[in-house]
């Protein structure tokens, strides 16, 4: 893809689709940071997977306790904010200039011109906000999206928000809406350094503390599990896909932990190929359809036990004590096999710990 513009000051550059639900791109930091390094000329750098398996996407579950507040259901959407972008970018090389809102409310000029000059050199911006705050935003849930164009000397941003959607946001006084902009390369990272970020970080990812009613990890499948059976999702005025549905689309998009990262590591490095067994034995606690990977069996065995994806039948299951207790002890079994996951992480990951790339 090309994305450095040669194009009058304003105009963005050809869009690719961002968020392929086909492809099972369903976490939209991931694909933002993606379309973001394309733009910096490292097109075959990283796929959406790896760079979902940096950002926890793809191994920490989420769950919240209150209905939901319209931010993305993952790990990005939860923990989205400066501090954790910092640590994105840092671990991807590069720096990073974050501006709150009280920032750009301090000096809108300022903030006006620096989009203006990334989108004029064909560098997208990445917006963190929420949809809620951005009219015209149609989507269940929304956090990030990137400034591919302006109007109005920076004034009018245009968000892509999904696909080639895109959308004009007039910027008011006091924004609820913050921005991340791309920075120099800091360092050479290279995949195996990468892959072993991600594969040190699990753990972190895994037992996240519970914040404002969002769990992660075991904890969440637990959290979710005792609202389940505590009747939660039978009020009928409790909207399902977005307090329910959505968690199972997490985990159906995550397949359990990104285990192949353990097999490339090892690919990468061969001073490491202990950790190829080490990903079989977590791939065996968290199964797929086949050793390759396919859907998860947490998603099939819900799709079986009337909890998956279909509301409908999700709302007749959650009416049933007997069928929502089963739905809530299949949850409780896979967080009880991420608590082993994560003992085997503890264990095996102490020959990754203090090496330096």
């Amino acid at each position: 893809m090309q994305c450095r513009m040669e194009k009058k000051a304003g105009s963005y550059p050809p869009l690719r689709p961002l968020i392929d639900g086909m492809q099972g791109h369903n976490f939209v930091l991931p694909d933002c940071l993606k379309f973001l390094l394309e733009c910096m000329g490292e097109e075959e750098s990283l796929d959406f997977w790896d760079i979902a398996a940096l950002t926890g996407d793809t191994v920490a579950q989420v769950y919240d306790r209150f209905p939901s507040d319209r931010r993305e259901y993952c790990v990005s959407g939860y923990l989205a904010g400066r501090s954790y972008m910092a640590y994105v970018f840092d671990v991807l090389g590069y720096g990073l200039e974050y501006a709150e809102s009280r920032d750009i409310a301090a000096d809108p000029a300022r903030y006006r011109e620096k989009v203006a000059a990334f989108i004029d050199r064909g560098i997208p911006v990445l917006a963190v906000t929420n949809l809620r705050a951005v009219p015209g935003w149609e989507s269940d849930v929304g956090t990030h999206a990137l400034v591919v164009g302006y109007a109005d000397s920076g004034r009018i941003l245009k968000l892509l928000v999904r696909d080639t959607v895109v959308i004009d946001y007039v910027m008011p006084e006091e924004p609820p809406l913050e921005l991340a902009f791309i920075g120099e390369k800091q360092r050479q990272v290279s995949l195996a350094a990468l892959y072993r970020a991600a594969i040190l970080r699990m753990p972190y990812w895994l037992t996240l503390p519970e914040r404002e009613g969002k769990c992660f990890g075991p904890a969440a499948y637990r959290a979710w599990a005792d609202d389940i059976e505590a009747g939660r999702f039978e009020d009928e005025s409790l909207p399902l896909w977005e307090n329910y549905g959505v968690y199972v689309c997490n985990l159906a998009t995550s397949g359990g932990l990104p285990v192949y990262l353990f097999r490339r590591l090892a690919q990468e490095d061969p001073a490491l190929a202990e950790l190829s067994r080490l990903g079989e034995e977590i791939g065996k606690l968290l199964p797929t359809e086949t050793p390759a990977g396919g859907r998860s069996l947490l998603w099939i065995r819900l799709e079986e036990l009337g909890g998956g994806m279909d509301m409908q039948q999700v709302r007749l299951t959650m009416g049933d004590r007997k069928k929502r207790a089963a739905v809530a002890a299949t949850l409780r079994e896979y967080a009880d096999r991420l608590d082993r996951v994560l003992e085997l992480l503890q264990e095996g990951l102490c020959c990754l710990a203090g090496e330096s790339e």
